[in-house]
């Protein structure tokens, strides 16, 4: 923990502690209000040391801090709450919700962690105590109440760090700037005043070996680091999205910092190895391309060179739209495409969130960037990473035809089968934007707390709201929940068919079948010149030994075998294909002529599709499939073909669904 001493030799000490206890572990960042907080702190005067308590158990915290505070004795102790949930349904819903993360339930409680950091605090030390942060400054009454801190920020502590010698002698606080201080009534918070991002830089080498400390140096530092090291470029946000708190925080004038300046950052960064950047905005390209553009020119010239080019990304929005050349300039320049999380592809949808964009941009954008990133990647020999297409499918203003336009979008431009996972959303993280809950939410939201549910709706609490139209649709919340999970392994990806376990259907399929009969029929069967290299090797077992051997090894389901699953499958399609002539029958009679002539035509949203319009149950399907055998034939196989299909494709049908999903 190195102290940052801007005014004399290195000592002990430090002027200000700045703590932390509202990082979230499933996604660890250091804090950058301790960088910029440091940095402000410098430019007066003042001394910082940083300490994150993350990595520090629970029960160490009294041991841990109070070795902190004997070896910095700080004058003011400054704890940073960054935020007072997680935003994400799944860590605080009171059962497992299909699809989610691998999250712990019930175990990010950030306000309540700095609760306990301050009780325990006033056991160790008499030092006064201030707090700030994203998090404290959207609930700032309720807060001060409840943490009874000595002092409160409410966003940029610029103005108070200024002061700060005045503000520990309790010196004409009335008077600065986004203080909170108490008074007569209790606490007095002062205006409010919005600032531009810092016009010098910020990082040290103290901050950054506390940074290097928090991720690990590998993390961090040379061509394989995963973790981002943040610098702004850009604050404020002019937009009103309904879920968003980032402009009353940070303010709705969008300020440009200057680039010579986050430049010169980047550069102290990247000269110690720093590999990754994220340039914190709440979009770079509000209003225009231009910044966007900007930076790509002067990472580009930066990275000239420079054996180990540094990476960097930032939240952006799909619109104003980008040239393709835009694009290859982009990621010419290091740039990586940044996550975003479209709330639909539904412009009625897309007003009503208020986001400032509508379907056209998404899809362009979502396409756009993905095509140009692939041939990014194919020409300069770098392997394709893990895709995931994230939607905000559960937004507040959700509705069937919101849903089922997405899909039929989706389905149209065959998404799905360009991503290998899929994340939908499904409730709003609920806030007072500053008029109070929206219409649309105030009877619909809930607040949750440790102990479960809560009594009634408080916002320094987890709230959250599902969209009341999906709910009436579908009956309950965990309904909606387990709608979503199965569009997004379905139709919005490819992780159901990833997962698929062909042995075991197999098996299934040939329980009571006589499947060594139907391999002989197979080794009987004239080989055709074509097949895949699966095929060809079931081929070469069922001449060998009438495939014993083979069905061995697909029935034991401790075989852990990676070729398992593609010899079951072309195993499988070699018996069907037997019986061509039945097999399409069954498959006209079904709705779906010419099905396992060309299985890779359809997607599963168009073979759901086709189903749903005709039949109610799955056994609806079988049984107009298993009436085209003719007296006396065994619809063994057509069947095997069927639920081959059925079983491929995810085929659920529920006539609850077919509105939500194709808009029927």
């Amino acid at each position: 923990m190195p102290v940052d001493n801007p005014t004399a030799p290195a000592q002990q000490g430090a002027d200000i502690l700045l703590l932390s206890a509202s990082n979230y572990p499933a996604l660890p960042i250091y804090p950058y209000a301790f960088v910029q907080v440091s940095a402000v702190a410098s430019r007066h005067g003042f001394s910082t040391a940083r300490f994150d308590l993350l990595h520090t158990p629970k029960a160490s915290w009294r041991t841990t801090l109070r070795e902190v505070l004997e070896r910095t004795e700080p004058r003011l102790i400054g704890i940073h709450l960054r935020q007072l949930d997680s935003i994400f349904i799944w860590n605080y819903a009171d059962y497992d919700l299909p699809g989610a993360p691998p999250v712990r339930r019930n175990s990010y409680w950030p306000l309540h962690e700095t609760e306990q950091l301050i009780l325990l605090l006033r056991k160790l030390t008499e030092c006064p105590i201030m707090v700030g942060g994203f998090g404290f400054t959207t609930r700032t009454p309720d807060l001060l109440d409840r943490l009874r801190p000595d002092f409160g920020v409410t966003g940029e502590p610029d103005e108070v760090l200024k002061h700060l010698d005045d503000v520990l002698a309790h010196r004409n606080v009335e008077r600065i700037a986004n203080l909170a201080h108490h008074s007569d009534s209790g606490y007095t918070i002062n205006p409010r005043i919005f600032l531009p991002p810092a016009d010098h830089t910020e990082y040290t080498d103290a901050v950054l070996r506390d940074l290097l400390d928090f991720y690990g140096p590998q993390r961090v530092i040379g061509p394989d680091a995963d973790a981002h090291v943040p610098v702004e470029v850009q604050r404020g946000c002019p937009y009103r999205c309904y879920f968003c708190t980032e402009p009353m925080v940070k303010g709705r004038r969008h300020h440009i910092r200057d680039l010579d300046v986050v430049m010169a950052d980047i550069a102290f960064l990247a000269d110690r190895g720093v590999s990754r950047v994220w340039l914190v905005c709440s979009e770079i390209n509000v209003g225009s391309n231009r910044l966007l553009l900007d930076m790509a020119a002067r990472m580009r010239k930066l990275n000239h060179g420079r054996p180990t080019p540094v990476s960097w990304t930032c939240y952006l929005l799909p619109n104003p739209p980008l040239e393709r050349g835009d694009i290859q300039a982009l990621l010419e320049s290091h740039f990586e495409p940044s996550w975003n999380q479209f709330a639909s592809y539904d412009d009625d949808n897309l007003k009503r969130t208020r986001v400032p964009y509508r379907a056209r941009h998404a899809v362009e954008a979502q396409v756009a960037w993905l095509e140009e990133d692939q041939a990014y990647r194919r020409t300069h020999g770098l392997p394709e990473p893990p895709r995931r297409l994230d939607m905000f499918l559960g937004n507040t203003y959700a509705t069937p035809e919101t849903v089922s336009a997405t899909l039929r979008t989706v389905n149209e431009l065959r998404l799905g089968e360009r991503f290998d996972d899929s994340l939908i959303t499904r409730a709003t993280r609920v806030f007072d934007l500053g008029d109070g809950l929206l219409d649309d939410t105030s009877t619909s939201a809930y607040s949750v707390g440790p102990e479960g549910l809560l009594d009634e709706v408080d916002l320094v609490h987890p709230t959250f709201s599902y969209p009341t139209a999906l709910v009436e649709a579908l009956g309950s919340a965990r309904a909606v929940d387990e709608f979503f999970a199965y569009v997004e392994k379905t139709f919005l990806s490819r992780a159901y068919r990833a997962r698929l376990n062909w042995p075991a259907f197999l098996t299934r399929q040939a329980e009571g079948k006589p499947l060594a009969q139907w391999c002989e029929r197979l080794r009987r069967t004239p080989v055709d010149a074509g097949g895949n290299e699966a095929a060809q090797e079931v081929r070469t077992c069922v001449a060998a030994d009438g495939g014993a051997a083979l069905l061995a090894r697909l029935r034991d389901t401790t075989a852990t075998d990676e070729g398992a699953g593609r010899l079951a499958r072309a195993l499988v399609e070699l018996l069907v294909d037997t019986e061509p002539d039945r097999v399409r029958d069954a498959f006209a009679a079904i709705g779906l002529p010419g099905y396992w002539d060309d299985r890779s035509a359809r997607t599963a949203y168009d073979i759901c599709a086709a189903l749903a319009a005709r039949f109610t149950t799955v056994e609806d399907v079988r049984s107009a499939a298993r009436a085209t055998a003719s007296p006396g034939d065994d619809p063994a196989l057509p069947l095997l073909a069927v639920d081959y299909c059925l079983y491929d494709n995810n085929v659920l049908l529920r006539p609850d669904y077919a509105p939500l999903l194709f808009g029927t």
